[in-house]
C-alpha cells in the first residue's frame, strides 16, 4: 500500500491566554497563566495514494490544525509527518494576495510564493483567469473584489499547480452555484489523473457524492477511518446523538410537566423485551431481519376498552413512525395478560433508536406506558445507505423509447 501522506504519532497542542497581552508575553518565552487545547492528540494515520479522503468532525474536532500540519503551516508538537510530491492547499482562498495588485498581478504574485516557476505561470494564465472568470475585474485592484471573486481567483489559481495532492478545505462554502459545479468538475478531474486529494466540508451530501474514503476527528482523536459509507453512518449517528443532548439539556432547563395522567392502580405494565428473529431477548436488532417485541400487563380494575400503541424515534428524537392509537385492542378482562407484536425485516438503518410503548384506555383518557423510549441498536452487515429507512431499489440502465411520455392534449 502506497502513501501519499504518512502521519505518525503526531501531536499538537495550543496555549490559551486570557488576554492579547498575555498571550504576547508567553510568545516572548515569559511564564505566563494560560490553558491548554489539544489541537490533535497521539494521531496516526496514512492518506493512501489516489484515494479522495474526506476529514469529518465538528468545529474543533483538529480537522483544519490536521491540514495546517500536513502543509507545513505549522509543526506538530511531537511524531513526524512524510509527504511524497507537490502539495497544493485550498486551505484560505482569499489569503495570500495582495490587495493592491491587480487579479491578473496577483496571480504571479500567489502563485510564485506558492513556489511555482514564472515559466510554468505563464503558460497556464489564461486557463486561471478562465476558471476564475470574474471579466473585466482581473485587472481591477484585488481589494475591491466581493468575497466571491477572491475565493473565485484563488481557487483558480491553486488548481493550477497540478498537484499530486490537493487538501480543500471548505471551499466550496463560497461562490455560486455554477462555480460550484466547475470546483467540483475540476476536483472529479484531479481524482481521474490519480491524485490523492483531502476533502473537508460540512456538507455530508458533497462529501457522500465525492470522496471515497473518509476518517472521522473528535478532540483530536482518531474516532473511525475506513470506507467512505462506514465513516459516514457513524458520524452522522454521533450528530444525531450530539444534537439530542442539546435538545434535552433545553428541555431539563425549562421542564413541563407531563399532561398525561398514569393510572396504575387500573392497568399496570410490567415487562418488556425486544426479540431478534431466533426469539432471543436482545437490544441489538439485525438490519433486514424480523424482530418483536412481547410485553406483559396486569388489569386491575375492568376498563371499556384497552388498547396498545408505539412510537419509534432516532438518535435526535426525531419520531420515525407511530401508529394508530385505537387499532390494536388488548384483552381488557382482569388478570396478567401478556401482547405481542412482530414485525417485518428491519428497515431501519443502522443506529441508536428509542422504542415507546403505551396502553390507552381511549375513553377515559388513561394512558400507561410500558415502554418509555426503551434504547435499541439496529446493526447492519454491510453498507445500505444513510438516513432512516431504507427503500428496497433496483438501478439500471433503459433504452430512450422505453421511457413513458405524457399524455398528448
Amino acid at each position: 500500500m502506497v502513501h501519499a501522506i504518512e502521519i505518525n504519532a503526531i501531536s499538537k497542542t495550543y496555549h490559551i491566554y486570557g488576554s492579547d497581552i498575555k498571550r504576547a508575553l508567553g510568545t516572548l518565552g515569559f511564564k505566563v497563566d494560560h490553558s491548554d487545547f489539544i489541537a490533535i492528540d497521539d494521531l496516526t494515520y496514512g492518506f493512501e495514494k489516489g484515494e479522495v479522503t474526506a476529514i469529518l468532525g465538528r468545529n474543533g474536532a483538529g480537522k483544519s490544525t490536521l491540514l495546517k500540519l500536513i502543509t507545513g503551516v505549522t509543526t506538530p508538537d511531537c511524531g513526524s509527518i512524510v509527504t511524497t510530491g507537490r502539495i497544493s492547499a485550498m486551505l484560505e482562498l482569499k489569503s495570500g494576495f495582495d490587495g493592491e495588485l491587480t487579479g491578473e498581478e496577483n496571480i504571479y504574485y500567489k502563485a510564485l510564493t506558492m513556489g511555482i516557476p514564472e515559466a510554468d505561470i505563464e503558460r497556464v494564465k489564461d486557463e486561471i483567469i478562465e476558471f476564475a472568470d470574474i471579466g473585466i475585474h482581473i485587472n481591477q485592484p484585488f481589494r475591491t473584489y466581493s468575497s466571491g471573486m477572491k475565493a473565485r481567483l484563488g481557487f483558480a489559481v491553486a488548481a493550477s499547480v497540478n498537484p499530486d495532492i490537493l487538501i480543500v478545505d471548505e471551499a466550496l462554502s463560497v461562490g455560486d452555484d455554477i462555480f460550484k459545479m466547475k470546483c467540483i468538475a475540476k476536483m472529479n478531474e484531479f481524482r481521474q489523473l490519480g491524485k490523492t486529494i483531502l476533502f473537508v466540508s460540512h456538507s455530508l451530501p458533497t462529501v457522500k457524492a465525492f470522496c471515497t474514503r473518509a476518517i472521522w476527528l473528535n478532540q483530536g482523536k482518531m474516532m473511525a477511518q475506513g470506507d467512505m459509507g462506514d465513516v459516514v453512518v457513524k458520524y452522522e449517528e454521533f450528530l444525531k446523538g450530539e444534537r439530542a443532548k442539546t435538545r434535552a439539556l433545553a428541555i431539563e432547563q425549562s421542564p413541563e410537566e407531563d399532561p398525561v395522567l398514569t393510572k396504575r392502580d387500573v392497568v399496570n405494565a410490567r415487562r418488556f423485551k425486544f426479540l431478534n428473529d431466533k426469539g432471543e431477548i436482545t437490544f441489538n436488532l439485525d438490519f433486514g431481519k424480523p424482530w418483536s417485541i412481547i410485553f406483559e400487563y396486569t388489569v386491575k380494575k375492568r376498563v371499556s376498552r384497552l388498547t396498545a400503541a408505539f412510537s419509534i424515534e432516532n438518535a435526535e428524537g426525531i419520531e420515525v413512525y407511530s401508529c394508530d392509537k385505537q387499532a390494536h385492542v388488548l384483552d381488557m378482562s382482569k388478570g396478567d395478560h401478556a401482547m405481542r407484536i412482530d414485525f417485518e425485516p428491519m428497515a431501519l438503518v443502522a443506529g441508536e433508536y428509542k422504542f415507546t410503548l403505551e396502553v390507552w384506555d381511549v375513553a377515559s383518557s388513561l394512558m400507561v406506558r410500558a415502554a418509555n423510549r426503551k434504547p435499541f441498536t439496529v446493526i447492519q452487515n454491510g453498507y445500505v445507505g444513510t438516513g432512516i429507512n431504507y427503500l428496497p431499489h433496483d438501478i439500471h440502465a433503459i433504452a430512450l423509447s422505453d421511457i413513458p411520455q405524457p399524455p398528448k392534449p
